[in-house]
């Protein structure tokens, strides 16, 4: 009994492992947060903590292949992030189509490319790095030892609504807070199927940089109620918060759910006409197991 509870088939547990790996990553942020001098430096500090952590475990404790977590070059890896990276924009895009629309958001200008240049260079670093390491680590490590623990819904839903709870102390999240939990967790839901469709993290990876870059330092809303300072699009929003999301930004509003559902549209059609279908496996047995063909 002891052992079905810790281990199966000759492995730790994957729940065990993803307690291991949470543990782990809270445990060691307090001590390599402080060598950074900057906020750049701890970001780059922290990806590298929760990506090494990842690779290291899935190694030597999970004994899987590193590939299997979703960033391998066996596959079409351009051209899914360049695809991920078109509906994270897209998503963003129709949101901000929609309050143009209902007459919520007003273009004020926009800022100029050579003096916001090196802002949104900046941003676009951090915001790639950042995306990698929280897909890293929810779709990449925890998501696949919850899949091979207990299938794919179960794994998918619960890591969503751990992406939402990592949210929750963002500034300004107490203004719609169950909006913004419902929003953010749709959100790691279209991640998931996209692992699941893709076999891989790289659309998942670019839609969740294109998603924040467009959100902040293009159409200058708040990213996850974070400031980015100047935009490309200069416009203000007006109208029911319960519906732009407010000082959060569109992840607290209705109309960010649409998004999020045009998005959730866009990728099943892809998968339903067989966009994804060429692409080669390098995932575990267990992932290919619950598959279901498309019909």
């Amino acid at each position: 009994m002891a052992s079905q509870i810790f281990m199966k088939d000759g492995r730790v547990r994957p729940f065990l492992r993803v307690l291991i790996y949470v543990s782990l990553v809270a445990a060691v942020s307090p001590f390599v947060l402080p060598f950074g001098r900057s906020f750049w430096a701890r970001e780059m500090l922290f990806v590298a903590v929760s990506i090494g952590g990842a690779i290291v475990l899935r190694i030597f404790l999970d004994r899987r292949s590193v590939a299997s977590l979703g960033v391998t070059f066996r596959t079409r890896w351009a051209w899914l992030f360049a695809l991920g990276i078109a509906l994270g924009a897209g998503m963003q895009l129709f949101a901000f189509a929609v309050e143009l629309a209902l007459g919520n958001s007003h273009v004020m200008g926009f800022g100029s490319l050579r003096l916001d240049g090196s802002t949104l260079a900046f941003w676009c670093s951090l915001f790639i790095i950042a995306a990698l390491a929280e897909e890293y680590s929810l779709r990449g490590y925890i998501l696949q030892n919850l899949w091979e623990e207990s299938g794919f819904w179960p794994a998918a839903v619960l890591t969503s609504v751990l992406f939402a709870w990592l949210h929750f102390h963002n500034p300004h999240f107490g203004e719609h807070p169950w909006i913004a939990a419902c929003i953010i967790a749709a959100d790691g839901i279209w991640a998931s199927l996209g692992v699941l469709w893709t076999r891989s993290l790289w659309l998942s990876w670019g839609a969740h940089f294109a998603w924040n870059l467009f959100e902040g330092p293009v159409l200058g809303t708040p990213v996850s109620g974070i400031d980015t300072g100047g935009s490309l699009v200069v416009q203000s929003v007006t109208g029911p918060s319960v519906l732009t999301g407010g000082t959060f930004g569109p992840e607290a509003g209705w109309i960010g759910l649409l998004a999020e559902l045009a998005g959730l549209a866009a990728l099943y059609a892809l998968y339903r006409y067989g966009a994804f279908a060429s692409l080669p496996d390098t995932r575990e047995e267990y992932a290919k197991a619950s598959e279901v063909p498309r019909s």
